[in-house]
């Protein structure tokens, strides 16, 4: 008890040294500084909109105008991130009854099979979808650019609105392949027979836009009254629904006038590439950002993460997939957000990867305690050389850990849903416990079933300890991930390796050590397999630029 209590005592010590609680507490200071004057600059934009479109008129009840004194931080987010999301979506409405409108001229032609018209109208569409790529495209870069506010460091637990960006991003993505196009479809196909198939994607890429859109924005509630009221005043610009000879300078007015007013004006222009130095994200002087920039981008690149997408993360009550997590290039403007995404996406992936290996080890182990006295050494024997054979895969486990520390990406911080300490801890203690015990029995003699026995009595410690503290870690598995696949349970793997083929009969002398011998063989295909995708395909081998530095002191 007194070892315990020495060692309780020597962790809280060790995690509240003074000067890392205050360095902790300045860059985050920092950062909060920083989002309330990004905050502040957006805030004060909207409240000029709102004055503006309301004529300077005194009709609004005082007592419902947000005032900058009065409102706190926390609500001046939550007010232009609903003011934003609102207003946004306004903008996707209109867009897209704008489409509407072309597609039913372009419907008409087809209908009364005036080919040529057809065909020009097609040519109109796209070039109306290509006119409006710069649009599309700065509102989705403000929406990223909002979301990239890491605000669980900003706010204590509670309701926080996140910016809706997957409707925009659904809309970018098929402006963005359309501006791009070149030509994809058969040259053998005639004009019409061209522009019929572009006018079906392109009705399927309307009706898709727009279920989309309007879910959101029925599913936008706004309590506050303050805000309710502003969203009736603040007006969008006015549609051009003139479709006859000038309709391209009337779209491209409507286009220019919503980048001017919704995304130069409100400052996302400067926040994404700042010169002001208000405007400039600060760095943590604890992180060499740099290395964890360049690792994160040589790292989203590879192939291993698509074997995590059957996971999800829940980040402040949302959920991000890999791809969304994973899919643009990180800088410094998103440094931040994204480490945490990932690294919270690693923790969930490699407590699966530990969860599934304690699950296959007690499997076998349970196999070789059913077997007869014959043959339960030579299934331990099994077993343990199995175990052995594990050890490259924590060896890769621990490389990346260690990698992920050094890069800057994971950073130490006890109690964070990103931290990965966890993990490190069972994996070294794995390693440790191979590296003090022979379990490969190479250099036995006659004692032998005396050493096993030894060697059983410390695997069993040691995954009896390992499981218990991992089923406390399982506890708050679901707060911080989803998961597609169930995890499978000791009783199900017997069952997998007992039916694997190659067993003829329960009363066969053989059929207990085959089973054990499928087990083994599932076993080192795992950790394989594991190897391969949570180490080689994720390219740890090739962040060389972090293999010098430091490794934080918690970790030694």
């Amino acid at each position: 008890m007194n070892f315990f209590s020495f060692i309780l005592i020597f962790i809280v010590v060790f995690v509240l040294q003074p000067e890392k609680g205050v360095h902790c507490e300045s860059y985050n200071a920092m950062y909060k500084n920083y989002i309330e004057r990004v905050v502040s600059h957006i805030y004060s934009q909207i409240i000029s909109y709102r004055k503006q479109d309301s004529n300077n008129t005194m009709d609004i009840d005082e007592a419902v105008q947000p005032n900058s004194k009065m409102l706190n931080f926390r609500q001046k987010y939550s007010y232009i991130i609903g003011i934003i999301n609102f207003k946004y979506l306004e903008i996707l409405r209109k867009f897209l009854y704008l489409i509407k409108l072309i597609l039913n001229k372009g419907q008409k032609f087809y209908e009364e099979n005036v080919l040529n018209n057809f065909i020009l109208s097609i040519q109109i569409f796209e070039r109306f979808l290509k006119n409006s790529k710069t649009m599309i495209e700065n509102l989705y870069n403000a929406m990223k650019f909002l979301s990239y506010i890491d605000t669980r460091f900003l706010f204590s637990e509670g309701f926080i609105p996140h910016p809706i960006i997957d409707a925009i991003d659904f809309i970018h993505q098929f402006v963005l392949e359309i501006s791009l196009e070149t030509n994809s479809f058969d040259l053998n196909k005639s004009p019409y027979e061209i522009s019929e198939k572009k006018f079906e994607n392109l009705t399927v890429f309307h009706t898709d836009a727009s279920k989309r859109v309007e879910f959101y924005f029925q599913n936008c509630y706004f309590m506050d009254i303050i805000l309710a009221k502003d969203l009736e005043n603040i007006k969008i610009t006015g549609l051009p629904l003139d479709l006859n000879s000038k309709v391209s300078e009337l779209h491209n007015e409507f286009f220019n006038k919503i980048v001017e007013v919704w995304y130069k004006n409100l400052g996302f222009e400067e926040f994404l590439n700042p010169k002001k130095a208000e405007f400039i994200p600060p760095i943590d002087p604890d992180t060499v950002q740099n290395d964890g920039i360049e690792a994160l981008n040589i790292m989203r690149k590879e192939s291993g993460w698509e074997k995590m997408n059957h996971i999800s993360i829940v980040y402040i009550g949302k959920k991000f997939s890999v791809d969304q997590i994973i899919n643009e290039e990180v800088t410094n403007i998103n440094f931040r957000i994204k480490k945490e995404h990932v690294s919270q996406l690693l923790r969930c992936r490699f407590t699966e990867v530990m969860k599934n290996y304690r699950t296959l080890l007690s499997s076998m182990l349970s196999i070789c305690n059913k077997d007869t006295s014959n043959y339960n050494n030579n299934c331990l024997v099994q077993l343990f050389s199995s175990f052995v054979k594990s050890k490259k895969m924590l060896k890769d486990f621990y490389e990346a850990l260690v990698t992920l520390n050094k890069s800057s990406i994971w950073n130490v911080i006890y109690f964070s849903k990103s931290n990965l300490e966890r993990v490190f801890v069972y994996v070294t203690n794995f390693l440790t416990l191979l590296e003090n015990n022979d379990f490969s029995l190479k250099n036995i003699d006659d004692n032998k079933i005396e050493i096993v026995k030894q060697l059983l009595k410390i695997f069993k410690n040691n995954l009896t300890s390992f499981s218990s503290h991992l089923s406390s870690d399982m506890k708050i598995y679901d707060t911080l991930c989803h998961i597609n696949d169930k995890f499978k349970n000791v009783h199900h793997y017997i069952n997998y390796f007992k039916n694997m083929g190659n067993i003829s009969t329960d009363l066969d002398p053989q059929f207990s050590i085959q089973i054990m011998l499928n087990a083994c063989n599932f076993f080192d295909s795992f950790c394989e397999n594991v190897s391969k995708s949570c180490y080689e395909d994720l390219g740890f081998e090739k962040l060389s630029h972090c293999k010098n530095k430091e490794l934080d002191r918690k970790l030694l």
